[in-house]
């Protein structure tokens, strides 16, 4: 349903000249009755995503300290969970911000590790053996959570997810 059908169908009828007014019968917009693959996809990507950020934080921060960072962080994680909740509930507002974001801030992230890659010193000057496997596990879930966050970025884009959020 478009926009304007749906302001159309939730407007008030106006009285013509002579003509009583009736009050008029409100349609809902309709949505599906089940939540779309695509919605729980993208949730749960971007919970794993947001998930691994917050475990690298978590880390990083316990070495710097600071309440201004630990505020930071908090309030990043509850802006995070509004965002997930609104979408899971078809939140316009949250499919937008999604939209918006998800998929160009990873594509961004891709296209900084790829010039890095193919600019930067060569990557046997910046690995000293024996490589740790907590280094490797971290910067195989690092590429893993960009991957989440593109996957996000595009799924959130399909016609189930906009009709869920009312686009």
């Amino acid at each position: 349903m478009t926009p304007r059908a749906r302001r159309a169908a939730t407007k008030p009828q106006q009285a013509r000249a002579g003509e009583q007014t009736t009050k008029p019968q409100q349609t809902a917009v309709r949505r599906p009755l089940r939540r779309p693959a695509s919605i729980v996809a993208t949730v749960l990507l971007l919970a794993c995503w947001w998930a691994y950020l917050l475990a690298v934080d978590v880390t990083l921060l316990a070495g710097v300290g600071g309440v201004g960072n630990w505020i930071a962080l908090a309030g990043c994680t509850v802006a995070v969970v509004a965002v997930l909740r609104g979408l899971w509930h078809g939140g316009p507002l949250a499919w937008r911000v999604v939209r918006a974001l998800a998929a160009p801030v990873a594509l961004a992230v891709l296209a900084g590790i790829g010039g890095m890659l193919l600019y930067g010193p060569s990557p046997a000057s910046l690995i000293s053996a024996p490589v740790a496997p907590a280094g490797i596990a971290a910067v195989v879930g690092g590429l893993l959570a960009v991957l989440a966050l593109l996957g996000g970025g595009l799924l959130v884009r399909t016609a189930s997810a906009r009709t869920w959020c009312g686009r």
